[in-house]
């Protein structure tokens, strides 16, 4: 699960910054509530509800965009760091291959090289080298 839980983007820890903007007061409610402070159904509002001015909208407008460019480009950041580390650890694992690989095939190949005690004895029943090279016949102790 861990491997495939790791494609995903991680976005930085913490709140957003479009969460971190500051909240608009508008004013109190014209709407009319009861002795609770609910409010009061089918009562409708005596006054419509203040209005924004237009620089403040524009000015909030253009915090949230360069809040939301700059969070893309934290993303962004964390993206490309993740991509280099997953490089990084298909490089070591492409190492790993190869270092078992040779390990293994000079390991079969120094098994190979030796000898099973029934070569031996085969070697010895048709005819042993000596010391010096020499092939010595068989003895006929046997027959």
């Amino acid at each position: 699960m861990a491997p495939l839980a790791a494609c995903n983007i991680i976005p930085p820890e913490g709140p957003s910054l479009i969460a971190q903007r500051p909240n608009r007061d508008f004013g109190p409610s014209s709407q009319r509530q009861d002795k609770n402070g609910y409010p009061l159904l089918g009562a409708f509002p005596g006054a419509a509800a203040k209005q924004l001015d237009p620089n403040a909208v524009a000015q909030d407008r253009a915090g949230m965009l360069a809040a939301a460019n700059q969070q893309n480009n934290e993303v962004r950041s964390a993206s490309a760091e993740y991509q280099q580390s997953v490089a990084e650890a298909q490089a070591i694992r492409a190492q790993h291959q190869q270092d078992v690989q040779a390990i293994t095939s000079t390991q079969s190949r120094s098994d190979s090289a030796r000898k099973s005690n029934e070569d031996v004895i085969r070697q010895i029943e048709q005819g042993s080298t000596t010391s010096s090279g020499q092939t010595t016949p068989p003895s006929d102790s046997g027959r």
